[in-house]
C-alpha cells in the first residue's frame, strides 16, 4: 500500500524459466492491467497503472570494499545489493560513509596513519554480508504467507479456492488458518531485527584498541538477529542512554554527546580529581586533534537520573569509554590506573594507527 486506500503497489514474479525472447517478449501494458484485475478479484473496480518499473533481486556482497594499494574504497550499493526486506539498505550506505569519511579526514590531515583505511573493509564487509544475508530471508520468510493465502497457486481458481478456505469452518480451513498465523511470526525477524541493526562488532580491526581487555567479548544472544547485545566493549557501537541536567531540562542521550568529527571520551564520578579529562585535554593536543571530554553521573558535567549509563556502561565509577568519532567504542578502562595519560595516549595512538 503507497496511500491508503486507492493506491497500490503490486509486485509480480516471473516464473523461474520465463524468458521474454522466448515467451514473446515484454508483458504488454493489458497484460500487466490483467494481472491486477486478476489480484484483486473484481473486474467491476475501477484501477489504472500509474507506473511499471522492472527490478532484479540481487544477493551480492563485495569480498573486500577497499583496493589492494588502499587508495580505492567502495561503499553503499556498490558493494552489497539486497532487496528492501528489513529496511536495511540506506541505513548501510550511510553507515559505510560515516565510517570511512572521519578516517579519509584524519589521514588528510596527518593526524592518523594511512594504515587506518584499512580497517574500513575489515569493520563493514562484515556488516554488508550480515545485511543482504538477512534481507533475502527476510525475502524467503514470505513465501509461506504467501502459500497460506493462496497467491502461489497456479491458477485465478485455485487462488481463490484456497483464500475461501481461511475463512471455512472446517479441519482444512483450520489448519490454512494456523499455517496463516505460523506465517507471520516468521516474518518477525524482518519487522524487529534490532539485533541484526545493532550488533555490529568490529573485531580484529586495527583501529581498535584491545589491549586493555582482560576477556574475550562476550557471545551474542542467542538469538543475535531479534536481540541486541547492549556493550561498552571495543568495537561495538556505543549504547544510548537517557540523561539530563542537574535542574531537569531537556533529555539528551549519550549519542548526543559524541560524533561530530571528535573523539569523545566519557568518564563518571568516581573520577573526581579529573585525571581522565586532563589526560584528554593533553593527548588532544599532543596529537593534534580534539578529545572532549564529557562526566555521566552524580554531581558530573550530565546527570545519569535513571542510571540508565550506569547499567550499561560496564566499567566501573573511575573508569573511562573512548568513542571514535563514528560513535563505535575505541577503547576502554574498567577502572582507574596508575598512568591514565600514558594509558589514554597508547590507546589513541594505537586507533589512529601512528605506530603502524
Amino acid at each position: 500500500m503507497v496511500k491508503p486506500w486507492n493506491e497500490w503497489m503490486f509486485i509480480i514474479f516471473p516464473e523461474a524459466d520465463w524468458d521474454p525472447a522466448i515467451h514473446g517478449g515484454e508483458p504488454t501494458h493489458d497484460e500487466y492491467m490483467q494481472r491486477v484485475r486478476d489480484f484483486i478479484g473484481d473486474d467491476k473496480i475501477p484501477a489504472k497503472i500509474v507506473n511499471i518499473s522492472k527490478w532484479a533481486v540481487n544477493e551480492v556482497v563485495a569480498e573486500r570494499y577497499s583496493s589492494d594499494t588502499g587508495n580505492i574504497h567502495c561503499l553503499g550499493d556498490a558493494v552489497h545489493r539486497h532487496p528492501p526486506f528489513n529496511g536495511l539498505g540506506s541505513n548501510t550506505c550511510i553507515q559505510d560513509a560515516y565510517n570511512l569519511a572521519w578516517k579519509v579526514a584524519y589521514t588528510l590531515r596527518g593526524t592518523a596513519n594511512p594504515r587506518i583505511l584499512t580497517s574500513y573493509s575489515i569493520e563493514r564487509q562484515p556488516v554488508g554480508l550480515g545485511v543482504i544475508t538477512r534481507a533475502n530471508q527476510g525475502f524467503r520468510d514470505h513465501l509461506a504467507v504467501w502459500q497460506a493465502l493462496g497467491i502461489t497457486e497456479p491458477d485465478l481458481e485455485s487462488a481463490t479456492k484456497a483464500f475461501e478456505e481461511l475463512s471455512a469452518i472446517t479441519p482444512a480451513g483450520a489448519k490454512r488458518r494456523r499455517a496463516f498465523r505460523k506465517a507471520i511470526e516468521g516474518t518477525e525477524k524482518e519487522f524487529h531485527a534490532v539485533g541484526q541493526e545493532m550488533n555490529q562488532k568490529y573485531d580484529g580491526s586495527p583501529a581498535v584498541c584491545f589491549k586493555d581487555e582482560k576477556d574475550p567479548r562476550p557471545p551474542l544472544p542467542e538469538d543475535a538477529v531479534l536481540n541486541y547485545q547492549i556493550s561498552t566493549y571495543p568495537g561495538s557501537r556505543l549504547p544510548h542512554a537517557w540523561l539530563n541536567a542537574r535542574v531537569p531540562g531537556k533529555q539528551i542521550s549519550t549519542q548526543d554527546l559524541v560524533g561530530k568529527g571528535r573523539f569523545t571520551l566519557l568518564t563518571g564520578p568516581g573520577d573526581g580529581e579529573g585525571r581522565w579529562k586532563a589526560a584528554a585535554e593533553k593527548v588532544g593536543k599532543e596529537l593534534g586533534i580534539e578529545v572532549k571530554s564529557v562526566s555521566i553521573g552524580w554531581r558530573c558535567d550530565w546527570e545519569d537520573v535513571y542510571f540508565d549509563w550506569e547499567r550499561k556502561r560496564e566499567v566501573e565509577e573511575d573508569g573511562c569509554v573512548l568513542i571514535r568519532p563514528d560513535r563505535f567504542v575505541a577503547w576502554r578502562s574498567i577502572g582507574m590506573v596508575e598512568e591514565p595519560e600514558e594509558r589514554l595516549r597508547r590507546a589513541m595512538r594505537g586507533v589512529l594507527c601512528l605506530d603502524a
